[in-house]
């Protein structure tokens, strides 16, 4: 038998290894909910799909480890090869299987989900096991074994992660990283079959052929691991969601954030990991005595976060936030390592052994997602979360070692609570969506949390998700005002009866749209239940909700036109997001404008807010033949549009809202500010910085917008363009 390889060549492998895998989740990711929509339900099924291939991997890598003959390299070098194959075709896969899907139900996209990612993540997650066994083979130390092993594959995956977000997916677009994940896999699996291959005629090792074990008896039975791996997964992925909703709040969803994250979370891991070698002991009462201090250090640093990233943001940047996290996640890496040292011995069976933890840790994991996700963001506000998660862990870390932690850490929960009262009730949202421009009177009016995000409205009734401007109440058209948007359609329509509104948001366009004198019906599509709080808490938009044309939706807009595939509409308005944040060119794509496209009616108006985006307005001009710039809103039809003004006014004329007429024409003064909005026919001029309140034709967008690059799925807008 050839001699064991290399550890320094392992140890590079696995980095390769670890570098594509988080490469592969952040864009397969991407990929499976551009098909099946970004709702907080796809999310989860699509998170739980790749949670399962991992789990079911490490079985399978475990039950392989124990053959003693195995060659558990080799293995490990086929299943890289084997993933980056599927890499090199996985895009175009999701594509095809995705259009024969689309009408797909939340049982069946968790399905669907998995089944697509299923062979891939299998390969991935049998890596670690064959490789810890080959080490446990050599080195007769499951604890040194694992954390070597787990250091070199998350650091990889930390790189994975950050550049992916910072440069891969803005300078090449998915198909190229995918491209770039898969030559990684690629060169992987050529250094270990070429290793193999020169050391073939080497020395036969012991090691590799003969069962060692420590004669330490585990400090921990492998059942009681098995309960506190579950508990683990279930406490880390509670902790990064409660992460994830504070950087996505603080970064006004930018899309790098969540990779960001990621990367200082596993870079977290990564060291903690390496630093387990300095705290393993062979003593069973001081391993439980410090597993349990680390439990419970971890996550009382997994706390302070939130208040340490608000305080960052307020007084020096919240990126600074990412700081913590990699503190935090370094406590959290050493954990794993030392459970495996407590309750795996160094035999033939270490593989199989740490596979199971391994399953039970995603078990807990999928579990997090689904309860910290689902059920407790729903119903619990984000501090009070935090503090639920502390208190698991507290109690996990006191069953770790009764009676063996000392008095003075049974302050901390004091500290907690102190810190909930002096923080969290007082500035903490406001701290985070200010910045360095937040004083204290600075506070919210309302403030709504769900498991679909936050929303803050300030004193002046500005609305914002997610910490981002969202708009502001109100249906009152004057002139200057930016409100005449959604009342332009009538300037180059005469006719718009079935209206569909993707994004509702305040509820102000809605409002203004379903009261049109000639609609007969509007369908709403909203992510976010926590809107429809906020509509009926205002008396400007609250009729809404009871309007009888109105059929609204709780789901992403995309997802619900493929599964809609014969309804057809004279208007499709999307008041949206900014382009630079997470998942807006999935509403401003060249793929899904052709999907609004195919929606309307022949002479049909699609209307969306470019948001100063030259490539937003460019794509529109790929997918239709006529459009036009209203402000920073795109206009498009198969139709020609031409702006009327005496049809514009017979229908503002008409317009009431709520029974009152938009405009009272006995008044001399409504008189005068409804020929003040009509002047805006006029304003032929490209709309820019500081003069907004214009239109414009398609060739002088033509003039200025030819030379942008349109927007697709594949490039993904500037979402992740670096600024």
């Amino acid at each position: 038998m050839p001699p064991p390889f290399p550890a320094a060549i392992l140890h590079g492998v696995f980095v390769l290894s670890g570098l594509s895998a988080l490469i592969y989740q952040l864009v397969w990711q991407r990929a499976l909910l551009m098909i099946y929509g970004s709702n907080v339900e796809s999310v989860a099924m699509v998170v739980a799909a790749f949670l399962a291939g991992l789990g079911i991997g490490s079985l399978m890598g475990g039950w392989l480890s124990k053959w003693p003959k195995a060659p558990l390299v080799l293995l490990f070098g086929l299943a890289e090869l084997g993933v980056g194959a599927y890499g090199l075709v996985s895009l175009k896969l999701f594509d095809a299987v995705g259009a024969m899907t689309s009408q797909a139900d939340s049982l069946s996209t968790g399905l669907l989900a998995f089944s697509l990612v299923f062979l891939p993540t299998l390969l991935m997650g049998a890596t670690l096991p064959l490789l810890v066994a080959h080490q446990v083979r050599v080195t007769t130390h499951v604890g040194r074994s694992v954390s070597q092993l787990y250091f070199v594959n998350t650091l990889g995956a930390a790189l994975g992660a950050f550049i992916a977000a910072r440069w891969l997916l803005g300078h090449f677009g998915m198909s190229a990283t995918v491209h770039i994940a898969a030559a990684l896999n690629a060169s992987a699996a050529i250094i270990i079959l070429a290793t193999a291959f020169f050391r073939r005629s080497g020395q036969s090792a012991p090691a590799e052929s003969e069962t060692t074990t420590l004669p330490a008896k585990p400090a921990i039975s492998f059942r009681t691991a098995l309960v506190w791996s579950v508990l683990s997964g279930f406490i880390t992925l509670s902790w990064e969601i409660v992460w994830s909703r504070i950087f996505n709040f603080a970064s006004s969803s930018l899309a790098p954030a969540f990779g960001y994250l990621l990367a200082s979370y596993l870079f977290g891991l990564a060291l903690g990991s390496l630093a387990s070698q300095r705290v393993l002991t062979d003593d069973p009462a001081l391993l439980r005595q410090r597993l349990a201090r680390w439990v419970l250090h971890s996550s009382l640093a997994s706390f302070l976060i939130a208040p340490f990233t608000a305080l960052c943001a307020t007084y020096i940047g919240w990126w600074w936030g990412y700081g913590l996290v990699i503190v935090a996640g370094a406590m959290l890496g050493i954990t794993f390592p030392l459970l495996c040292h407590a309750a795996v011995p160094a035999n033939d069976h270490s593989g199989s052994k740490l596979s199971q933890l391994y399953l039970a840790n995603i078990i807990g994991s999928g579990a997090g997602s689904l309860l910290t996700g689902f059920v407790f963001m729903e119903w619990l506000k984000l501090h009070q979360l935090g503090i639920l998660i502390f208190t698991v862990s507290a109690v996990w870390s006191l069953a770790v070692a009764p009676g063996i932690l000392p008095t003075r850490l049974h302050l901390i929960p004091l500290f907690i609570f102190a810190i909930d009262a002096a923080f969290f009730n007082d500035s903490f949202y406001e701290r985070l969506q200010y910045k360095t421009d937040f004083t204290n009177d600075k506070a919210f009016t309302k403030t709504i949390e769900s498991r679909h995000g936050v929303i803050t409205v300030d004193a002046k009734g500005g609305v914002y998700g997610n910490g981002a401007y969202d708009g502001i109440i109100g249906t009152k058209l004057e002139p200057e005002s930016w409100v005449v948007r959604p009342y332009f359609l009538s300037a180059v329509r005469d006719r718009i009866e079935r209206v569909l509104v993707i994004g509702v948001a305040s509820g102000s366009w809605t409002q203004i749209l379903v009261n049109h004198p000639q609609v007969k019906s509007l369908t709403a599509i909203e992510l976010s239940h926590g809107y429809l709080d906020l509509i009926r808490s205002r008396p400007e938009v609250a009729s809404l909700l009871t309007n009888p044309k109105l059929h609204l939706v709780i789901d992403d807009g995309r997802r619900w036109l493929r599964q809609h595939p014969d309804e057809r509409f004279d208007a499709i308005v999307m008041n949206t997001t900014y382009y630079w944040r997470e998942f807006a060119s999935a509403l401003l794509s060249r793929e899904f404008l052709t999907l609004v496209k195919s929606r309307l009616t022949p002479d049909g108006i699609a209307f969306w807010n470019c948001t100063g985006s030259d490539r937003a307005a460019r794509t529109g001009m790929d997918v239709f033949p006529h459009t036009m710039m209203v402000m920073n809103h795109c206009l498009a039809s198969n139709a020609p549009l031409i702006p009327d003004r005496a049809r514009w006014q017979r229908i503002l004329s008409a317009y009431q809202i709520e029974g009152r007429p938009l405009f009272d024409l006995t008044q001399p003064e409504a008189q005068t500010s409804l020929q003040g909005v009509l002047n805006f026919v006029q304003n032929e001029k490209l709309p820019q910085t500081g003069q907004w309140w214009n239109w414009c034709g398609r060739q002088a967008m033509q003039d200025s917008m030819s030379s942008f690059e349109a927007i697709t799925d594949d490039n993904l807008g500037d979402e992740y363009r670096p600024w």
